[in-house]
């Protein structure tokens, strides 16, 4: 049986190419792991502010003569919503509800912080509006 002859340049190159490559490759497969795990998070955040804005829109009052008066239980209820279904990495940063583009509408405005694998926890802003749809109200307005 012949043994492969190796120079000494040869020996070791595979250890020090794995040495070099598996911090590489760890650092890609965690930077990864926060980029999945905050588009969780920010998906979970703009989903319950969506819910929220929508609930405190339709408690918005819309008069006959299509007057729009904004009622504190519009408030109450968007951020009574929020507030019930919100994890823990969300938090509300404010809500109102009023007129935009001359439609009913609430606004809420919360942040999301991020899982922090790679940067710590970060947080990211968002925007969410709720507009009253036509013919969806509560109660008899």
């Amino acid at each position: 049986m012949v043994k492969p002859r190796y120079s000494k340049a040869q020996k070791g190159q595979s250890t020090t190419l794995f040495a070099v490559f598996l911090p590489a490759i760890i650092v890609l497969l965690i930077g990864a792991l926060d980029t999945i795990s905050t588009t969780s998070r920010l998906m979970d955040g703009v989903s319950v502010a969506n819910l929220a804005a929508i609930a405190g829109a339709q408690e918005i009052k819309v008069l006959p003569n299509g007057v729009i008066q904004t009622t504190e239980q519009a408030h109450s209820t968007a951020t009574l919503y929020f507030v019930q279904q919100a994890p823990s990495y969300v938090q509300l940063m404010s809500v109102w509800c009023g007129q935009t583009k001359n439609r009913p509408s609430c606004i809420i405005k919360a942040r999301v912080e991020t899982a922090g694998l790679m940067l710590g926890g970060q947080y990211i802003n968002i925007t969410a509006v709720g507009y009253l749809s036509y013919g969806v109200t509560r109660g008899d307005q």
